[in-house]
């Protein structure tokens, strides 16, 4: 204790008579260093959240309910539908029917009826327009035209990607029609049943699920899939800020939904490579982070190396009046430390403080998500550990390089 109160007070000397440009200089490295390790994989995975919220909010909710093992529908669709209203943790929801079918576009200025048609295998779901809405906000996404009118019938919404002027620049990947906007009328067959729709509106999402699928109303996609039955595909439904999707799934298969549909969890529904997807930038973020701790660490030896050389000759006096090589080692391990506390804290008062806000607020636009900054606190703790630890070290190998040397050298400046 003895020698560690004399290190202590030897190294607040130190940082007290330190010149003021070279602290502030290993303080930035410091906290930048912090930023790299800490903002690089939290951008890269944001990457990924940005698309599991959109999923999320625009296709899949917090709840999923589809058909059972060896059923094609939800059974006792009605019924659900009706308890649902009961539940005051659901803030909303949408019944969906799903199917596939066929679109065809510019048939009546065909001239030739030899020639190819303009086609394209499309997804169809109905809905109701209200319920959709309030739940994935399905409006708000039309691009060209205007959302479906619960109280018309006759009308389509398409997703961008199927119409070629939109989908040309991802590819030849997307089965596509030409030359469609809102206004339009194109032919959706289903079997050997045909029916013509206006074109309401065009939906354009950086959610697949939405910009590769068409929309009509519920009681239309039931009469052109002959669907009497009215059970449906999928059940999405979100819940309000206090409600759990977890205590709801157990409430459901409590009051016996689960004979019904296959309930489950937007994080047990998702798609597994978006979390493979995730933690791979994870591990990528968190390499190139460590680049930037080693040139930390490499940096704080040099300065530490260059302060301690400059005093050797004062090393080797207090060496020689009794003070313990250990105190020595401990005031440069102190300085090491203060400056990583210091800079890790500006680092993390950046990062909470502005940058996670700055980003939810204006989140990077990619073309597949929207990517905001993520930094989980016990990932940042974990992080800060290691850049603490390394900091240390580098702190300490250069003084205990200087220290080692023979006292009566240090003193006369002889090698």
């Amino acid at each position: 204790m003895h020698i560690l109160r004399i290190g202590l007070l030897l190294g607040w000397r130190q940082i007290q008579r330190a010149n003021k440009w070279t602290t502030l200089l290993i303080i930035s490295v410091m906290m930048l260093t912090f930023l790299n390790l800490i903002a690089v994989s939290g951008i890269l995975v944001g990457l990924i959240t940005g698309a599991e919220i959109a999923v999320r909010e625009e296709a899949l909710g917090d709840l999923i309910l589809s058909e059972k093992s060896g059923e094609d529908h939800i059974l006792e669709t009605e019924t659900i539908r009706r308890e649902l209203a009961a539940y005051p943790e659901i803030q909303a929801y949408s019944v969906r029917f799903n199917g596939g079918g066929v679109l065809e576009a510019n048939y009546k200025e065909r001239r030739n009826l030899a020639a190819e048609r303009d086609t394209a295998s499309v997804q169809v779901t109905g809905i109701d327009p209200a319920l959709e809405d309030s739940m994935s906000n399905l409006s708000t996404y039309i691009i060209d035209g205007e959302y479906l009118d619960p109280n018309e019938e006759g009308y389509i919404l398409i997703g961008y990607y199927y119409l070629e002027e939109f989908a040309q620049q991802f590819g030849d990947i997307f089965d596509t029609v030409s030359g469609v906007s809102a206004g339009d009328t194109v032919r959706l067959t289903v079997g050997n049943v045909s029916k013509e729709f206006k074109v309401k509106g065009i939906v354009q999402s950086k959610v697949d699920q939405v910009s590769l699928n068409t929309y009509i109303p519920e009681r239309e996609f039931r009469r052109l899939f002959g669907r009497l039955d009215r059970n449906a595909d999928q059940i999405v439904i979100h819940m309000n800020e206090n409600g759990s999707e977890t205590e709801l799934k157990n409430i459901f298969i409590e009051n016996g939904f689960d004979d019904f549909a296959k309930i489950q969890t937007y994080d047990e529904g998702k798609p597994k490579f978006i979390t493979d997807i995730k933690n791979t930038f994870n591990t990528l973020g968190t390499f190139i982070g460590s680049i930037g701790i080693v040139v930390a660490s490499i940096t704080i030896f040099i300065i530490i190396f260059i302060n301690a050389i400059s005093r050797r000759q004062q090393i080797g006096i207090l060496k020689g009046i009794g003070i313990d090589r250990r105190a020595i080692e401990i005031a440069y391990v102190l300085q090491a430390a203060v400056y990583a506390l210091i800079g890790s804290g500006l680092g993390a008062l950046l990062t909470y403080g502005f940058l996670i806000g700055y980003f939810e607020a204006n989140p990077i636009k990619f073309p597949f998500s929207d990517g905001i900054l993520v930094a989980p606190p016990e990932e940042t703790f974990i992080r800060f550990v290691v850049l603490f630890a390394v900091t240390l070290i580098a702190g300490f190998l250069p003084a205990w390089l200087i220290v080692k040397q023979n006292t009566l050298n240090s003193i006369l400046g002889r090698k």
